[in-house]
């Protein structure tokens, strides 16, 4: 018998498939979050790339699907029911990509726990569920502190000529974009959180230059006051994060975190890992 795992942000999914013995191998495909992709579309994915790589998905008899999107009846059974014509022998679980981040970071113990990737999201965890959850509204509504966010402030700035002088040239030479393009592909083509995340290499790359340190310092401040300083004890509790934003830019968010008195616990790139291990030990 053979375990399938799932974490999918927005941008992609990291899968892997653990057999009776242990044994883990690991694959990733595009991300599968169902506002952005339609059961047609998890369908192809998950057979056109992730079945091919794993040879033995046909012995997978549990699926543990945790991905962004996935906090509401409806679109939970909208992935439940593609990846079950994909594995139709397997039990299918589909979760919130935050009890993922809950499960990596805290295992079976209470905290607060924060997902910055290219969406952003938090959520209260005792240990064994979720008892509160603040954000995860998209990149619209919300995302603060997001890698949407740190390009949405980018990009705001490069149109409104607020950008300094050496930063602005800097990103007219890398990327060739124009005030009519961008609102094009912010306003008019699919995934736009996606395009605003992708300027977070170039943001990275310079994170030490005034503007930026400044710009992702601020948009952490407005993370931390809208989501973990919700949370009662929020100065007492572990308070963990997970994602790429997160990671890269653990120094900035660590500065601000401790302003604010708040004790940060782990921080990961990606809860695969320990989302793997949480599994395991169920195996074992």
């Amino acid at each position: 018998m053979m375990t399938l795992i799932a974490d999918s942000g927005s941008t992609k999914a990291a899968w892997r498939l653990i057999d009776k013995s242990g044994g883990v191998r690991s694959l990733h495909t595009e991300g599968l979050n169902p506002y952005f992709k339609t059961k047609t579309e998890i369908i192809d994915e998950v057979r056109n790339t992730l079945i091919p790589g794993f040879q033995s998905a046909a012995l997978v008899k549990k699926v543990f699907f945790y991905g962004a999107g996935c906090s509401g009846p409806e679109k939970c059974k909208l992935v439940k029911d593609a990846l079950s014509e994909c594995f139709p022998q397997a039990k299918i679980t589909v979760e919130h990509d935050i009890l993922a981040a809950a499960h990596a970071t805290c295992g079976n113990s209470h905290g607060i726990v924060n997902i910055l990737g290219t969406g952003s999201n938090s959520c209260l965890y005792d240990g064994k569920k979720i008892i509160d959850q603040i954000g995860g509204l998209g990149h619209i509504l919300g995302d603060e502190g997001s890698g949407a966010h740190l390009g949405k402030n980018l990009l705001e700035d490069f149109m409104n000529h607020a950008l300094p002088k050496d930063l602005e040239d800097d990103f007219k030479q890398n990327f060739h974009l124009g005030k009519e393009e961008i609102k094009m592909r912010v306003y008019e083509k699919p995934l736009p959180n996606r395009f605003l995340a992708s300027f977070g290499c170039f943001i990275g790359e310079r994170k030490g230059h005034p503007y930026f340190s400044g710009m992702i310092g601020n948009c952490f401040n407005i993370f931390l006051e809208k989501h973990v300083c919700m949370y009662p004890d929020y100065k007492v509790m572990q308070v963990h994060f997970v994602g790429s934003v997160a990671y890269f830019f653990s120094d900035i968010l660590k500065k601000t975190a401790r302003a604010k008195g708040i004790k940060i616990g782990k921080i990961l790139p990606y809860p695969i890992e320990g989302l793997t291990e949480y599994h395991l030990k169920k195996v074992r």
